[in-house]
Formats: C-alpha cells, structure tokens, sequence
C-alpha cells in the first residue's frame, strides 16, 4: 500500500537529500506534503491529468434558473472544474443541455422564458461560489444529471493512501522531485527532469485515449432547424 510519505521519500531519494533506510523530518515532510499537494492542484488546472469523470444528479425547481454549486449550496457537492456533458431527466426520457458560454448566454434577453424543459445551460465557474443557469427555466420537477471534471484528491496527511491509476505513482515521484529541489538549493538531474516529463505526457496520452468515443447524441438542434428551440429563435427571437 503506497501512501502520500512513500511519494514523498522516494522523490527526496531521487535528488539525494534522503538516503535509503533514513526517516522522514518531520517538518521536511510536512513542508514535502503541502508541495506535492500544490503540484496535484497544478496538474489539476491543466485538466489533461484528471483521470475520472464524476456522474452526479440534482434536482431542478419549478422556475428557478440558477442554482449555486459547491458544499451546502443548492447542488451540494464540490464544485467542478468544468462540466463535460450533461442532460435533463423528465420522467423516462432525457433530454440533451447545450452548454452556452458567458457571451452566448448574456445574449439571451428573456432568460426568464418558461418551457418544458431546459435546453440549455451556462456554467460559471467563478471563485469561491459557482453557478449553473438554464434556459429556458424549468417548469418542472425534473433531474440534472451531468458528467464533470474535479480536482485531483489531494493528500490530506503524510499517511494518505495512494489512490490514482498505478502509472499516476511513477509521474508523481519524478515531477515531485524535480518540483521540490529548489527547496534544498537543488535542481534534479536532467534525466529526472526527461522521466518527470515523460511520465507526465504517457498519463496524458493515456487519459486522452480512455477520452476516444463515438456518440449519436446531439445538442439543440442546428440553425435553421424548425424546432421551438432552434438557434435562430433562440438568438433572434430574445436578443437585444
């Protein structure tokens, strides 16, 4: 069982400050633990490092168009770093969202129209409080249902358990080492440097290709499509 200590001492190995059989300092090691957890919060930032997709549902209110997520707020659970997919559940059949982004969706004026169920949705990522808007408004007790990227889990004590994808532990140790040795005055050597890198692109490439599907789904339909919903009522009908 490997843990966040393991991580730890074989990255200090790696750039010669921590010789095999010696224990941890302790301060070092706490110093070590809030760096590596940076280095998680980095790579989560750059999103082609985050190996799980997370499938969450939350049920929508009759003619609410935004709701706040993250802990205790109205979707109570962490809030995503971005939203893959999603859609909306009415009875036994699901429904396609579209996500707008900020100009598309301040574009829309009557943002408080009312239909069956929403087709789309804008969501904005703000610090500290994120929100999801939908449009147009639910007009009932459906469920929002979404596929969403969060931040790597990161390592709350020495004696966390490793728990990543067996390629992650390798591209954590080297990118660690290669991370932490300014803190001893240190640079890791340039073949530490080339595996840090290598590590790190083979868990990318990796998480690209679990990433290759095919899909039937659709979103709203395309402009000129005759539905309630096309592009062009959507736009040319609510913009100001």
């Amino acid at each position: 069982m490997v843990t966040a200590r393991d991580i730890i001492k074989d990255s200090l190995r790696k750039i010669h400050v921590l010789g095999t059989g010696v224990a941890l300092d302790p301060n070092e090691a706490d110093n070590a633990l809030n760096t590596l957890n940076d280095m998680l919060s980095s790579f989560s930032a750059e999103g082609a490092l985050i190996f799980q997709e997370t499938l969450e549902v939350f049920n929508l209110t009759t003619n609410q168009e935004a709701y706040t997520i993250g802990t205790g707020l109205d979707f109570n659970t962490i809030a995503p770093l971005y939203i893959k997919s999603a859609y909306v559940r009415q009875g036994d059949t699901d429904y396609p969202v579209t996500p707008f982004d900020e100009q598309e969706y301040s574009r829309i004026s009557q943002k408080a129209i009312s239909g069956s169920v929403p087709r789309i949705y804008y969501y904005d990522s703000n610090f500290p409080t994120a929100t999801i808007y939908f449009y147009p408004v639910p007009s009932g007790s459906d469920t929002f249902r979404m596929y969403s990227r969060k931040a790597l889990t990161s390592f709350t004590t020495l004696d966390s358990v490793f728990a990543m994808p067996e390629q992650y532990k390798s591209m954590l140790v080297h990118n660690l080492a290669v991370w932490i040795a300014p803190e001893y005055e240190r640079e890791a050597s340039r073949t530490i440097q080339m595996i840090a890198a290598k590590t790190k692109k083979t868990v990318i490439v990796q998480n690209d290709r679990n990433e290759k599907h095919s899909s039937l789904m659709t979103g709203i339909p395309s402009r000129g499509s005759t539905s309630q919903y096309s592009d062009d009522n959507i736009f040319g009908g609510y913009y100001t």
